[in-house]
């Protein structure tokens, strides 16, 4: 393949950019384990975005290799296809899985109840990212948690444990439409104690 473009992102931080139908995504943890909440929209008409139901009915909570990920209804078409994915998924006692289509995104209102920390969530990174494209923070949906690893206990409670993925590891998508993609770069503990930078690479096939 043939790289097009890299976007570097540090910790704490969103960005958005556009991949073309047919190209190929690589999210890249060059130095350690870390949380990406990501988000897609068809680049020619917004209100169609990646749908997080639609995708874990479809592709299972937990999407890897080989799965799909959808738009809202009307329309449920594919945007993307995982086409590979380097994580050891590890068991883990409780169950617990990588990548994530149970849990939303975090936000400031979450930071300041979890933690006390009255800092941005991915809600504001995302929002920030997707004002330059004329999208407003309402528009940010419910994401893909690539690299966290998490679960539901018997009683139906959601949980996150440590993440599998390590340095060196990343998840290629290829794009089946025109997309704008929005990234946060988690701020929350589910990443481990460090927060890490990411690598958005995109590829032409």
């Amino acid at each position: 393949m043939h790289l097009v473009d890299r976007i570097i992102l540090p910790p704490r931080s969103g960005g958005a950019f556009e991949v073309k139908n047919g190209q190929v995504l690589r999210v890249v943890l060059p130095e350690g384990p870390q949380v990406v909440d990501f988000d897609a929209f068809n680049r020619h008409n917004p209100r169609e975005r990646f749908e997080s139901t639609l995708t874990r009915q479809r592709s299972g909570a937990h999407p890897t290799t080989g799965a799909r990920l959808y738009s809202n209804h009307p329309w449920a078409n594919v945007m993307f296809e995982i086409t590979l994915d380097t994580v050891r998924h590890e068991p883990h006692p409780t169950g617990a899985v990588s990548h994530d289509l149970l849990g939303g995104r975090c936000s400031r209102v979450s930071r300041i109840e979890n933690y006390g920390s009255d800092t941005p969530g991915c809600q504001e990174n995302m929002a920030g990212a997707i004002a330059e494209y004329g999208l407003a923070p309402e528009d940010v949906h419910n994401p893909f948690n690539m690299f966290m690893k998490t679960g539901v206990e018997p009683n139906g409670k959601y949980f996150i444990v440590e993440p599998d993925a390590v340095a060196g590891d990343y998840v290629e998508m290829r794009a089946a439409m025109d997309c704008l993609v929005a990234v946060s770069i988690c701020p929350g503990r589910s990443s481990g104690p460090e927060p890490h930078p990411v690598w958005f690479e995109i590829y032409h096939p």
